[in-house]
Formats: C-alpha cells, sequence, structure tokens
C-alpha cells in the first residue's frame, strides 16, 4: 500500500462510485497524487491485480481504480460489495477458457500500516448448498461426491461485512428459505476468530402483530446489505429489515421490523414502481440511529422522466436504537419510527431554481453521515441513451440546496475516459456506496 504526498488529509466518509474504473495501460492509470491509496493483491489462480481509491468529500464522487492486465479485456472483474468501520469487502472473479469462475474475496483494511496486512484473501468456501426439499425447515446439504466438489458461489448482492471494536469480523452471505409458514434464514458465516465458512438456518423472529408479516416474508428479496452497530441488516425496500447478529451464540439471530410504509405491494411484481431506488435506510451515530428515506412519485412511473404535472415528496424517519442490545417481541414492539419531515417537488422547486434543483425526480438518496439532515440525491435527464446525471445535497431542514454539480455529461462523455461509466450508469443505475474506512486511512509520511 502506498499514500502519496498529503494523504494525511482524508474525508471522514466518502460516497464511492460502484462501477470500477479500468485502467490497464500504465499512462491512464492514476498516480498517487490523484489515487494516494494503492494496493494489490493476487487470485487464487494466480492473476495479480492492483487497486487505487481516489477520495473526495461528498457530494464529491469517489473512485475505485483497477489495473488488470491478467485479466480479459471486456471483463470488470473487481466488485465492491461491503464496508464497515476501518474494513473494505471486495471480489475478484476469475474465468477460465473453460468458462469455469473462480471467486476470490478479499479483505481491505484501511487501519493497516503494514502494505502485507492490508489486504486479507479469505479462504474458499467448499460446502456444499442448502437441501431445499424438506419441508420441515431442518437443515440438510445436498451431497457431493468427493472428486467433484467445487468452490462454492456466493450471491454477491446478499452479502456484507460487520465489524467489532475489539478487532473481530464477520462476512456472511444469507439467503432464504420458507416451506411452511415459517421464514428461515440460511447463513454462510465467516468469522475471522474461527477463520472458516460454516453454515447454518436460523427462523427468522417477528412481532406477529401484523397478520401480512408471515405472506410478505415468503416475498422477500432483498435490496441492499448494510451495518448498523451490532448488526448486520438485510433491506427489502418493499417490506422491511432483518437485524442479523451475527456474533450471536451459539447461531446468529435474524429478526424483523418493518419499514414506516403505508401499506405493503400487493404483488410480487416489482418493476412498475422501483422503490429500491427511491429509497434509503442509512445508519448514523456510530450504527446508534437508523434513517429511513422514501422519494414517491405521484405519476407512479418506476423509473424514467416525471409525467407533466407531476411530482414527487420525500420523507425521513428516523429510529432510535441506543440501548437496544437484543431483539426480541418485547423489544418490536417497543421501537418507534418518528417522521422527521416530509416535503413536497413544489415547496423545493419554489425555493430553488432550476439551475441548482433539476426539475427531475430525485434518485438514490443518501443520508450525509457527518449531517444527517442532508441528504444527497442522484438526478437524471431522460430522453437519450446517453444520460446526464447530477448530484444534489439538499438541507432537508430548510428545504434548500447546498449543492448541485453535474456528475455525467451524457453524450459529451463519448470518446472520453469516462465513456464506459456514462453507458453503464444510463443502462444500469446504482446507488453510490456509503463508505467510512477512510477515517482509519493512517500512514507514515
Amino acid at each position: 500500500m502506498s499514500a502519496g504526498a498529503g494523504a494525511g488529509a482524508f474525508p471522514s466518509w466518502v460516497l464511492l462510485e460502484p462501477f470500477i474504473l479500468r485502467r490497464d495501460r500504465a499512462s491512464t492509470f492514476p498516480d498517487e497524487t490523484m489515487a494516494p491509496i494503492s494496493f494489490s493483491g493476487t487470485t487464487s489462480c494466480g492473476d495479480n491485480f492492483f487497486l487505487a481509491f481516489h477520495l473526495v468529500d461528498p457530494p464529491g464522487i469517489s473512485s475505485l481504480y483497477a489495473h488488470l492486465p491478467a485479466f480479459g479485456k471486456n471483463e470488470v472483474p473487481v466488485a465492491f460489495l461491503s464496508t464497515h468501520r476501518h474494513l473494505a469487502l471486495l471480489r475478484v472473479a476469475t474465468l477460465d477458457y473453460h468458462d469455469h469462475l473462480t471467486q476470490d474475496l478479499f479483505v481491505f483494511d484501511a487501519s493497516a500500516s503494514d502494505v502485507s496486512r492490508c489486504l486479507l484473501h479469505l479462504p474458499v468456501c467448499m460446502e456444499p448448498p442448502f437441501d431445499y426439499n424438506r419441508l420441515d425447515g431442518s437443515l440438510r446439504r445436498r451431497r457431493r461426491h468427493p472428486r467433484i466438489a467445487q468452490p462454492r458461489l456466493m450471491a454477491v448482492k446478499s452479502m456484507g461485512i460487520l465489524s467489532r471494536q475489539d478487532g473481530e469480523f464477520a462476512v456472511a452471505e444469507m439467503n432464504f428459505y420458507m416451506p411452511m409458514d415459517t421464514l428461515f434464514a440460511d447463513i454462510c458465516l465467516f468469522r475471522s476468530s474461527a477463520n472458516k465458512w460454516t453454515y447454518m438456518r436460523v427462523p427468522v423472529l417477528h412481532s406477529g402483530d401484523h397478520a401480512l408479516d408471515t405472506q410478505q416474508l415468503c416475498f422477500w428479496v432483498t435490496s441492499s446489505v448494510v451495518p448498523v452497530g451490532r448488526w448486520l441488516c438485510w433491506i427489502d425496500y418493499y417490506r422491511g429489515i432483518l437485524f442479523c447478529d451475527l456474533f450471536a451464540k451459539p447461531n446468529p439471530t435474524v429478526s424483523y421490523l418493518r419499514l414506516p410504509v403505508d401499506e405493503f405491494p400487493k404483488t410480487n411484481n416489482r418493476s412498475r414502481t422501483c422503490r429500491w431506488m427511491y429509497r434509503c435506510v442509512s445508519a448514523v451515530d456510530d450504527g446508534n440511529v437508523v434513517k429511513f428515506v422514501d422519494v414517491a412519485r405521484s405519476d407512479d412511473i418506476g423509473y424514467g422522466a416525471l409525467r407533466p404535472g407531476a411530482g414527487f415528496t420525500i420523507t425521513c424517519h428516523t429510529l432510535m436504537l441506543d440501548g437496544v442490545d437484543k431483539w426480541d417481541k418485547e423489544t418490536m414492539g417497543s421501537v418507534v419510527w418518528h417522521k422527521d419531515w416530509t416535503v413536497t417537488s413544489d415547496e423545493l422547486w419554489s425555493a430553488n431554481p432550476p439551475e441548482l434543483l433539476p426539475r427531475e425526480a430525485p434518485t438514490f438518496p443518501q443520508v450525509n453521515i457527518d449531517r444527517p439532515h442532508v441528504v444527497h440525491f442522484l438526478l437524471t435527464e431522460f430522453g437519450y441513451v446517453m444520460k446526464k446525471m447530477w448530484v444534489v445535497a439538499i438541507d432537508m431542514s430548510t428545504g434548500k440546496v447546498e449543492s448541485c454539480s453535474q456528475y455525467l455529461n451524457g453524450r459529451d462523455d463519448i470518446g472520453t475516459d469516462r465513456e464506459k461509466l456514462t453507458d453503464w450508469r444510463s443502462i444500469c443505475p446504482m446507488p453510490f456506496l456509503p463508505c467510512e474506512f477512510t477515517k482509519y486511512l493512517h500512514f507514515p509520511m
């Protein structure tokens, strides 16, 4: 790992672009002035890779650059999956000549001062998958012939990392199984203290106060995985939050809490409203406070330009978790979401001119970790294949725009080093990743 001149002043948190910027030519890979934090690793197939962070204060967007000379030219095999405190989880995928995929998981430690210790290569998981043919909810794994055992491929969208203040960490993948009327969480778990992967199936605890809870949980689809204090949380933006205590003994516990939404979707068809693009759960105050931001469009369009005359309403709720040690039915009945504020598009547009707030529907809200009354949004101009996008920061307590900066220039990015990023974001809208590992960066100058 290297730290360039001036690397002592890093942001306390950043918004990271999930699209990895691949730069295989030495002339295009950023130097230490632009990307002061760089490190390298080697996959289980023996392929070397080099990564570097370009870090800026929000509302600026930080980036991860990759130098991948040993990988296919059309591949972007590196994925930044999750972060908590000083740790970040990355996936590097290798596709061989026989189209066999090898998946390597690495944990980046921003607090390490020794280059040999900043990147930990997790052991490969060789356990077979769960058997979902049993209707009683009991755990059984499929048998495999010893000669054809293969590494398990993780569902990276359902993975996250959780760090404890004593230095131990856990990486987990969670899937769900509902054979009868009970939802089970199938957890694939790596704990740093044991240095191995284990499997368990645990029931999901819920209050039972709502008759629809059990019915809706069978439609669960994970939208994001967010660490919240001592829990790693799996979130379905249509339904709620699953709080998982990965360090509970003898097995992790999983508890369900509803989001403060007016109603559940009437079907499992998610193609129309795209709620995952307009909602966000953020942890602030070291996980003692959870913020939920919801952007509700009046035209009921999932993703696209606002219809003429249509608008939106932004609402924020807060959940206080200070003093909550464990989740049980009593705790679920005592914690309450509190509405902080509600603001309409008419109120925002009357207080801010179009050059500060483009008249588009705000997507992918993200609460400012240091200043929770400020929310960052991504606004998109529709009508072209290569779309223009802006990052807007709004002080929700006053309804005033603090900053508005154009992030992508649409067709003007064609032929530049941002063309692939603009093309990817125009086709695959994704939220930025909030990261706090930057506050732990410390290197000798």
